[in-house]
């Protein structure tokens, strides 16, 4: 893995799944249920975010047990940037000796479809996600419970993050965040529609456990940008 410092791309932000906003409550669907006209609740999805998220894990376990080990210096809150198959990843230590204390970490798992430009999405030449997403990074180091922030690139202009967090209550400092509140804003014309997963990693990073999933949250924003209210499910594992 390389460090890089400047890291022009175009992934996601991270979006908390308190601060969307929205009219109505969300519908409450159950664990096996496929809503129609709205792809995002597939089952299928699940297994196939849990692995994503497990392999996002594998990294951060990595650099963990290469930085308790001292075969590599890191620096909290600079960016490793990678590449596999041509896709980046990267990876945000913040905590360092949170991720590794051994303590239960809380999870968040990130996965929204990128609206196309046909669907009146942005280009690349107008997408402003890069700077937001550099300028939520730079915050990091206000929100002391976040221990570690991690994006994977896919095919087809998906990506995803994964976010390990001290205690639920850490959201609560997110939500007040002006660069957080303008993501918010911007993800119907970002996405075409946004899972958001809760979860928990018992034992934290050192641990060999798999991170226990307990809440789904979905927004599906429509064919076209700002076109129609946006729907909005839970479901609950």
């Amino acid at each position: 893995m390389t460090e890089e410092k400047n890291f022009p791309w175009f992934g996601p932000l991270f979006v908390d799944s308190a601060v969307v906003d929205v009219d109505s409550e969300p519908l409450a669907i159950g664990p096996d249920e496929l809503v129609d006209d709205h792809p995002c609740t597939d089952i299928g999805l699940y297994a196939a975010d849990r692995g994503l998220l497990a392999y996002m894990l594998q990294d951060v376990r990595a650099l963990a047990r290469l930085w308790v080990d001292g075969t590599t210096d890191v620096v909290p809150y600079e960016p490793i940037i990678w590449w596999v198959h041509g896709l980046k990843r990267r990876l945000v230590p913040c905590d360092l000796d949170r991720l590794v204390d051994g303590r239960d970490l809380e999870v968040v798992g990130f996965f929204g479809s990128r609206r196309l430009v046909s669907e009146g999405g942005l280009g690349p030449e107008a997408d402003s996600i890069d700077d937001l997403d550099a300028q939520l990074t730079a915050e990091f180091r206000n929100h002391p419970g976040i221990a570690s922030y991690s994006t994977i690139e896919m095919h087809d202009g998906f990506w995803a993050n994964l976010v390990l967090h001290s205690v639920p209550s850490d959201a609560e400092g997110w939500r007040g965040s002006g660069v957080h509140k303008g993501a918010v804003r911007m993800s119907p014309t970002l996405y075409r529609d946004v899972r958001i997963h809760n979860g928990r990693l018992p034992g934290g990073v050192g641990s060999s456990d798999e991170v226990v999933l307990y809440r789904t949250k979905y927004w599906d924003y429509g064919p076209v940008p700002n076109g129609e209210p946006t729907w909005t499910a839970v479901r609950q594992w």
